[in-house]
């Protein structure tokens, strides 16, 4: 029972991440009242001063955790959760399914970057001011900056390294299996499809 409360959760989990950057689509960009307040102004049937006053009054309920309506809120939090999921799925899978070390540790280092993002900015949507404080921002700045540098020096270190690998191998098909292991009345035969596969390759 415990296995299969588990699998429900993750499924509502993943239907939840994939649809959290669209939820905001369903509430509308601005609330009809708005507009029944502005015909009323025109009719005259509201002064001046009575269409401000519901206007303040009615932004002043739409109003959803610091931002001025709850359409704005999911849009700002909707990538963050979906980024969070699959970051949270990364850390998960990916130790099991990525055999080269080197490539296991870049794609882990990069699967907690995005989880370090996701989480900040959820925080930012959820937080209870008006916004971080500007040391907190260069923080991130500097630390996202950082981890993604080192990242891009170890792909290409490990491009290089792929690289002179296959150059290894090469040699050792071209020269060492040529000379060592095919006798000389083959090697002509050897050469051609040699050939053959570099032109397929191309």
């Amino acid at each position: 029972m415990t296995g299969k409360i588990k699998i429900i959760i993750m499924m509502l989990g993943a239907v939840f991440a994939c649809t959290a950057p669209f939820i905001h689509i369903l509430y509308p960009k601005k609330h009809a009242q708005f507009t029944v307040y502005e015909k009323q102004l025109e009719q005259r049937e509201l002064s001046t001063e009575e269409y401000h006053l519901k206007v303040e009054n009615l932004k002043a309920s739409e109003k959803f955790i610091g931002f001025t309506n709850i359409r704005k809120f999911w849009y700002a939090i909707g990538k963050p959760i979906a980024m969070f999921y699959f970051s949270l799925l990364l850390v998960y899978i990916y130790p099991f399914i990525i055999l080269d070390k080197q490539i296991r540790w870049i794609v882990g280092v990069s699967a907690f970057l995005f989880l370090f993002i996701s989480i900040y900015f959820m925080t930012w949507t959820l937080w209870h001011r008006q916004d971080f404080p500007k040391k907190l921002y260069y923080w991130a700045i500097g630390l996202v900056a950082s981890v993604g540098t080192g990242i891009s020096i170890l792909i290409n270190s490990y491009y290089i390294k792929r690289k002179k690998n296959l150059h290894a191998w090469l040699y050792f098909v071209i020269r060492d299996v040529k000379r060592k292991y095919i006798s000389a009345e083959d090697k002509e035969q050897f050469v051609r499809d040699y050939n053959d596969q570099i032109e397929k390759l191309r």
